[in-house]
């Protein structure tokens, strides 16, 4: 069942959030996991996080355990489905996600085939580029991974940038653009969702979000020019999801909310004038740009205020409390449930449009025979070959 009005309020709110989890499988019982993971929710593993609140999605990273060999992963991600099927009413199929961009942000460790980053593999081309998307895309649904947050959108203009670098395509608005739509195609090939990040735009920053707040100070007419070109040509090939950063920028919001929890930026900008009707998603709920702007229970809220759908990773116990605040703000007049209803529609339209209500589970022989594949290993190659 996946009728978003058979759901009660709590359940239509847990949907918003997409969790990390700790452990290499479904029903960890391995210690550090299991505390990390009590500490985080009060449950000791995914099966049991799944059984207790049935978020919207689980984001796997190396560091959380999650990640050992495709046999594992695809056997993971079973597992975490099962666990929502074995629920005894709304049995809704989670959204698994990564961030599998290539360089130094690939959260899929070898034998997955290893691709250079979005600035090395611009160099070989629009077409290059959207055969590395389709095969890293191949990979990660093989391994029952369904949406992967890349292509970067930002445009690197800015030699001090500690986070974006590399991470983006180009310096060139343009380029950018050209590059950031082969890729939004080599994904949706593959069968696996792409989400752009980091709108309104991470490349002219000489602060990393991660560890501070980023404040970007040029102009709206400086912003369309440079910024916007690869959102709008990820837009015009039909990407389903974007992501918002932790990004002070008057000129587009004077009250000077970071993106993630701004009106102006949220639903002004981005749905109102670029006409974006699909999933917006936050970057890390958990990173000092979003911490220094608000209560870490009280951002989720802030961000649906503003027009989020996903929830990605609240800091850390703040999840159990979040929902709390979110439900009291319904009850209070402080947000509408027409506007959590509005998010759970488009997560149930993405996960049916991942095939996800079809069949949500993956053969973990497939996953043994696709990732890092013999074609796949001679593509990369002949890929870096041309750039080196």
């Amino acid at each position: 069942m996946n009728n978003v009005s058979s759901m009660t309020l709590e359940e239509k709110i847990a949907q918003l959030f997409v969790l990390r989890v700790h452990g290499a499988t479904a029903d960890t019982a391995e210690p550090e996991s299991v505390e990390r993971n009590r500490a985080a929710y009060g449950v000791s593993n995914a099966a049991e996080l799944i059984a207790t609140y049935q978020p919207g999605g689980i984001i796997y990273f190396r560091d959380s355990g999650n990640v050992h060999n495709p046999v594992q992963i695809a056997k993971l991600s079973n597992d975490i489905q099962q666990a929502a099927l074995d629920r005894p009413s709304n049995q809704i199929p989670l959204l698994i996600a990564t961030d599998q961009e290539g360089g130094r942000v690939a959260r899929m460790s070898p034998p997955a085939t290893w691709f250079p980053s979005a600035h090395t593999v611009a160099s070989a081309g629009a077409d290059s580029a959207r055969r590395v998307a389709a095969i890293m895309g191949r990979e990660l649904r093989a391994m029952g991974i369904r949406q992967n947050y890349a292509p970067v959108a930002d445009v690197n203009v800015n030699p001090e940038n500690p986070v974006i670098g590399e991470r983006s395509f180009a310096s060139d608005p343009d380029t950018a653009a050209v590059l950031v739509r082969s890729q939004v195609h080599g994904f949706q090939d593959s069968g696996v969702i792409p989400t752009v990040k980091h709108f309104p735009g991470h490349g002219d920053t000489s602060v990393d979000t991660h560890t501070g707040q980023a404040v970007i100070t040029h102009s709206r007419e400086r912003w369309e020019q440079l910024d916007l070109p690869p959102f709008k040509a990820a837009l015009e090939a039909g990407v389903d999801v974007v992501m918002t950063g932790h990004l002070i920028f008057p000129e587009l919001d004077p009250a000077r909310s970071i993106a993630t929890t701004s009106y102006p930026i949220v639903t002004g900008l981005l749905r109102h004038e670029l006409g974006f009707d699909g999933v917006v998603v936050t970057d890390g709920l958990g990173m000092s740009a979003a911490r220094m702007a608000h209560d870490i229970t009280e951002a989720p809220l802030r961000a649906l205020q503003a027009g989020v759908d996903q929830l990605l990773t609240p800091a850390d116990d703040s999840f159990p409390v979040a929902i709390k605040t979110i439900r009291r703000a319904v009850e209070d007049g402080e947000l509408s449930a027409e506007r959590i209803d509005e998010s759970v529609e488009r997560i149930m339209r993405l996960k049916r449009k991942a095939g996800l209500f079809d069949d949500p589970m993956v053969s973990t022989d497939r996953a043994a025979h696709v990732i890092g594949s013999r074609e796949h290993q001679e593509a990369a190659r002949r890929l870096i070959g041309t750039v080196t």
